[in-house]
């Protein structure tokens, strides 16, 4: 069985239309992919010297352990991201003679070929034999490696398991990735030492091969968990294709429908967020970057004065609006000519486009509040946010509207969120500089009249004003949409 299915695969590969096109791509990426892992032995063998040279004094030994638990905290936000969920046409197999339980099984150890699975052997290994046969001996070294291959893979279907479940149910996956983060930040205020318990259970793994069951334990109970996830997913009655729906139904978020049109568009744009890879990672790393401030905010050079700390403020405060925003309207580039042909109004259009970023600032500022429990800078950081707020809802959603009409590039929303380029040109690049340096350029002349607040202050206003005249300003934006409309459509019709 694993033969025919993994020949079936094949087959499938092969035999599509793009295997041709894709094939010379495929060969450049797999000769850097090697150079790549090149560089990751290298990495590996020399770890030890490029640590006692940054850490002049500190046990190597002690410092890796000890920093293990965080790498797999990385790989694993990596991992949710990036990581292909492995997939396989399972209908047609299902009103045959073969058991449902083998082709979940081949779903769930195809996704063991991930490079991700590998990346930590080609930089350990090399390590672990130079470096561990004098402190662990050779027992000890085997079930050291062979406990943090079992962590990967342990990574490996908590991912898959939790990418799946943000569509059953998105409450989970928040779950576990607030419990993560609220890992990290129980670490970073020393509540806990993450780095005390992950010196211990790796030096454990080496010293006591016993231990080496607990990620042993924690492999079987995710494979379990992914295993039953699965196979309760694969009755065909579960995979019947529903009668169609009226289009621009939006029962599912029965109180946007109050709103007529403009809920119907917005109930489709978190739909579209809902049901498709790319724009749900852009808003899942939207919540991720809200961390962004302990890069910021833990530096006393960054927070001594307001322009550095307007910057963050600009960036949490307005990340979903900026980086789903600039790829309007690409999502809908499959079926724009359809929207051209009916009666739905560009200025609704847009927006509804506004109605769902402003939600998402709010939602976002009320998180950076709590950066304001910080000691010391908590009250400016309060201030500044909210002034970049303000002018977030008020001048650069109208920014990134504005931009967004000068976007030509079609988006396929059927193609991976990782590695994928497409509908990225020069119109999103330039969109980061008004953005970014306009807030500064209003503040700087006050601040060098020696009136910091008052630039603060000048944001806050203009926000305001920008969220009052609202009407005005996405007309300015519709005037260049209707002026452009078909250049757009035709960008888009270009495969």
């Amino acid at each position: 069985m694993l033969s025919l299915l993994l020949s079936h695969q094949w087959k499938e590969t092969t035999r599509s239309s793009v295997w041709q096109k894709n094939l010379a791509v495929n060969l450049v990426l797999g000769f850097f992919m090697l150079l790549m892992l090149l560089y990751v032995v290298m990495l590996g063998f020399f770890l030890d010297k490029i640590l006692n040279y940054m850490f002049p004094g500190k046990e190597t030994l002690a410092m890796i352990n000890g920093g293990l638990l965080f790498y797999f905290m990385i790989d694993l936000a990596l991992r949710f991201f990036m990581q292909e969920l492995p997939v396989l046409g399972i209908q047609p197999y299902l009103h045959l003679p073969v058991g449902k339980s083998k082709l979940v099984n081949f779903v769930l150890w195809k996704s063991v070929t991930s490079l991700f699975n590998f990346l930590p052997l080609f930089l350990f290994i090399p390590f672990a034999v130079k470096t561990l046969p004098a402190v662990y001996g050779t027992t000890g070294t085997c079930m050291w490696v062979l406990g943090v291959f079992l962590l990967t893979l342990v990574n490996n279907f908590i991912t898959m398991y939790v990418k799946r479940q943000l569509v059953e149910k998105p409450l989970v996956t928040f779950g576990f990735l607030a419990a993560v983060i609220g890992l990290a930040v129980a670490d970073y205020f020393n509540l806990i030492s993450l780095s005390t318990a992950s010196r211990y259970f790796f030096n454990a793994l080496g010293t006591q091969p016993v231990w080496v069951l607990v990620p042993l334990v924690l492999l079987v109970a995710v494979y379990v968990l992914n295993f039953n996830f699965l196979i309760s997913h694969t009755y065909p009655e579960e995979m019947r294709v529903n009668k169609a729906s009226k289009v621009g139904d939006s029962a599912e978020i029965g109180f946007l429908q109050r709103f007529g049109e403009l809920g119907t568009l917005i109930g489709l744009e978190l739909r579209l967020i809902q049901r498709h890879k790319r724009p749900r990672s852009v808003v899942i790393m939207s919540i991720f970057f809200l961390a962004y401030g302990f890069v910021f905010y833990m530096n006393k050079v960054y927070t001594d004065g307001f322009a550095m700390m307007i910057f963050p403020g600009i960036f949490m405060t307005g990340f979903m609006m900026m980086s789903y925003g600039q790829f309007v309207p690409g999502w809908q580039s499959a079926h724009f000519d359809a929207l051209l042909t009916k009666r739905l109004s560009p200025y609704t259009f847009f927006l509804a486009k506004y109605w769902l970023f402003v939600p998402a600032s709010v939602v976002a500022y009320l998180v950076t509040l709590l950066y304001g429990l910080l000691p010391e800078v908590g009250g400016k950081i309060m201030l500044i946010n909210t002034a970049c707020f303000l002018y977030n809802i008020g001048i650069n959603t109208f920014v990134v509207l504005f931009m967004s009409t000068f976007n030509k590039k079609r988006i396929d929303l059927s193609k991976s969120a990782s590695f994928n380029w497409q509908g990225v040109g020069a119109s999103q690049f330039i969109l980061m500089l008004p953005i970014l340096l306009g807030p500064i350029l209003i503040y700087l002349p006050f601040n060098l009249l020696g009136q910091p607040y008052w630039g603060v202050a000048a944001l806050g206003v203009l926000g305001i004003l920008g969220f009052i005249f609202h009407k005005q300003l996405l007309g300015l934006v519709v005037k260049r949409f209707n002026a452009q409309k078909y250049e757009i459509a035709a960008g888009f019709r270009q495969a």
